[in-house]
């Protein structure tokens, strides 16, 4: 199953979306079409009461219907209509990013993100005005929808909701001379991650370690590996981080990035970039030059 949450530009109204062969379709009118009891439930339209809490209910039935060829015209979203979300509740969310290490590394590492700047696909990101050397990161996140604490990783496993490609967009510049002062890259990375454009579910993909993947800067196609080429799986990752960390159901995991998910020379302003992930779909963003900041200091 492919889940979307987008917004809608004419009433500003957050929905649930199932997307099927490139089409989107409204999950709401597709419950009032087909008739199903779930269409009047208070609140069970929101993406976290929907596809977290209660687990996709009634999702999947929906999604037999249009896999079946039952797809209605009057349900389909329109591009211009909406604005892409990242697939998950920001308010809700605690998002953490695995890695990347090296094959050799003992233990997986971690650094806690700004789920309020979680952003969806096809956004313009507004570099730091500073930097000068704007990049990218391809890698898997996975949306949990279980707690967990001190799991085991068949218990992770049965916790993800789904998958999504992200975008952990990077300032290099700011990165190097928060490393060279021995300080985190908190500015290098806070400003914005992408995610999206859908939630697959684990049902649909089989195993992630497997799917190809792919980067297109402009017209220029850049090569990197596999998902799962990582020093430990996702699963095994999330499982170590359950040790030190309560998880929660609606919490963002953003798996090591992939080798040669990065750009060996900086992405231009303006250029297009486009990351892959196969079954899954392609996250698009541009980077910008933000504005400069304002004075912060008392005069």
């Amino acid at each position: 199953m492919r889940i979307a949450h987008v917004l809608q530009l004419a009433t500003s109204t957050p929905i649930i979306a199932l997307e099927r062969d490139g089409v989107l379709y409204d999950v709401a009118e597709l419950e009032r079409h087909f008739g199903t009891k779930l269409a009047d439930i208070r609140g069970v339209s929101d993406f976290h009461t929907r596809v977290v809490a209660l687990r996709c209910a009634g999702l999947h039935a929906l999604d037999d219907r249009l896999l079946g060829g039952d797809r209605p015209s009057s349900t389909q979203l329109l591009p211009a209509t909406i604005l892409w979300l990242p697939p998950c509740t920001t308010d809700r969310a605690a998002y953490i990013q695995l890695g990347p290490y090296a094959h050799g590394a003992e233990r997986p590492w971690y650094r806690f993100g700004n789920s309020r700047a979680l952003l969806g696909h096809d956004a313009t990101i507004p570099f730091p005005a500073v930097e000068d050397e704007p990049d990218y990161e391809l890698s898997l996140a996975a949306l949990l929808c279980e707690d967990l604490r001190r799991a085991t990783p068949e218990e992770v496993e049965r916790a993800i909701a789904g998958y999504t490609v992200l975008n952990d967009w990077t300032a290099r510049g700011l990165e190097a001379q928060s490393l060279a002062r021995g300080l985190p890259p908190s500015e290098a990375k806070d400003f914005a991650t992408q995610l999206g454009p859908v939630l697959v579910t684990p049902d649909e993909l089989g195993p992630v370690e497997a799917l190809r993947t792919q980067i297109r800067v402009g017209d220029e196609t850049r090569p990197c590996t596999r998902v799962g080429e990582w020093a430990f799986s996702l699963t095994e990752a999330v499982a170590y981080l359950s040790n030190h960390v309560e998880l929660r159901a609606g919490d963002v995991v953003g798996a090591g990035r992939v080798f040669g998910g990065r750009s060996s020379h900086h992405v231009p302003y303006g250029a297009s970039v486009e990351l892959m992930i196969e079954r899954i779909g392609r996250l698009t963003g541009k980077p910008v030059r933000g504005p400069a900041p304002l004075p912060w200091r008392r005069r």
